[in-house]
């Protein structure tokens, strides 16, 4: 006959077995507050500032989209002309105002850093954001106030630069100094793929 195994052994073993399943019980739970996390940041909008160097090389591609080889930026709070659109001037001729407030961005980022604060994530993926330089506070409040973007806000709240524009139409500055179709009418009428 066998000798049993001890009391003693058997506590010992159901104890150091319980003490395995707690540290794996924390270790399934550390692993599921990590995977909230990851999702929360990634669809929660919780993201990093973006700093374009420049040496990135900072494009605007358009009157309010910056890009680099690594992000693309949409200016958050404005909507300009899109690029090939026109607007008629006080003199009723029609004027590249799309390519004008391309070249404005192009000129408030020209060899500057640019630094973004992100505020959300458009239909595109592309990030939303409050961007500004060492010379600019604030690159879309400073295309509003120029009248090559209108103020654009979401749903029925108004757009943050609304004394921006207000500026700019008193002084018929840019897309007031004559008629233009809103950018958002202007892409209605004609779509591009995608949208």
């Amino acid at each position: 006959m066998s000798p049993s195994p001890s009391r003693s052994s058997r506590a010992s073993s159901t104890g150091r077995s319980g003490n395995l399943k707690q540290q794996l019980a924390r270790l399934v739970g550390i692993v599921i507050v990590l995977i909230l996390v990851a999702l929360i940041t990634r669809y929660c909008g919780i993201e990093q500032d973006i700093h374009f160097m420049i040496k990135d090389q900072v494009q605007a591609i358009d009157g309010d989209t910056l890009k680099s080889a690594n992000a693309e930026v949409r200016l958050y709070g404005i909507d300009a002309p899109e690029l090939y659109q026109t607007c008629t001037g006080a003199d009723d001729k029609p004027w590249d105002c799309g390519r004008a407030a391309q070249a404005k961005l192009k000129s408030l980022v020209a060899r500057r850093a640019v630094d973004c604060t992100p505020k959300s994530r458009d239909k595109f993926d592309r990030t939303v954001a409050v961007c500004y330089t060492s010379a600019v506070p604030n690159l879309g409040e400073a295309l509003v106030r120029e009248g090559l973007a209108v103020n654009f806000g979401v749903g029925d709240a108004p757009g943050p630069y609304s004394a921006a524009e207000a500026d700019a139409q008193a002084a018929k500055r840019g897309v007031w100094r004559g008629l233009f179709d809103k950018p958002f009418d202007w892409r209605q009428a004609k779509p591009r793929e995608g949208d």
